[in-house]
């Protein structure tokens, strides 16, 4: 049994599409870090520190998966937003703009590991304010790194993907269906 140490709906849905299955364990984990890092090195940072808070309090789990992602616009890193006015301002700077989302995964197993860090460029078109509103609105950014929603709002405005579409949603199903 492989266990999901993650609270994300996105990487639920890409395990249960990829016919994987898992158990999620939700733990509530400090994601603080000086953000002033190079992007991959602060994402991998972010992921390792999961799987230590995850394994000082189940220090006997077997295959578990961690992961987490993040949003860079021109090198400047976006996690999640904490409200509408930080979903409306990388809304904003990603108008237009060429994102990258890098995705970093833990797969521990019993007699073996996969560190890996993916990345997904998305070409974006520009926004409509009134769309971008609405989006915010319905509060569908809250747990989007970057408040990006490549199945959503996103969507229409991806004027090209480069990398797995799956990285963009916050895990590397194509890679880690390849390591199990």
């Amino acid at each position: 049994m492989l266990y999901l140490a993650s609270s994300s709906p996105s990487r639920v849905a890409l395990l249960k599409k990829a016919n994987i299955a898992f158990e999620q364990i939700i733990l509530d984990y400090d994601e603080s870090l000086v953000k002033k890092e190079n992007p991959s090195s602060y994402v991998q940072k972010i992921v390792l520190e999961k799987q230590r808070q995850f394994f000082t309090k189940y220090p006997d789990f077997k295959n578990v998966l961690f992961a987490d992602s993040i949003v860079c616009i021109e090198n400047a890193i976006f996690t999640k937003a904490k409200n509408d006015s930080q979903a409306f301002e990388m809304l904003n700077l990603q108008s237009g703009k060429n994102v990258s989302i890098l995705s970093a995964m833990i797969l521990n197993l019993e007699h073996k590991q996969l560190f890996s860090l993916s990345k997904c460029d998305l070409i974006l078109d520009h926004f409509d304010h009134k769309h971008m509103q609405e989006y915010i609105d319905s509060k569908l950014y809250q747990g989007k790194a970057g408040a990006i929603m490549c199945e959503g709002f996103h969507k229409k405005y991806i004027k090209k993907m480069i990398g797995h579409e799956s990285t963009a949603l916050g895990l590397d199903i194509e890679l880690l269906k390849a390591f199990l």
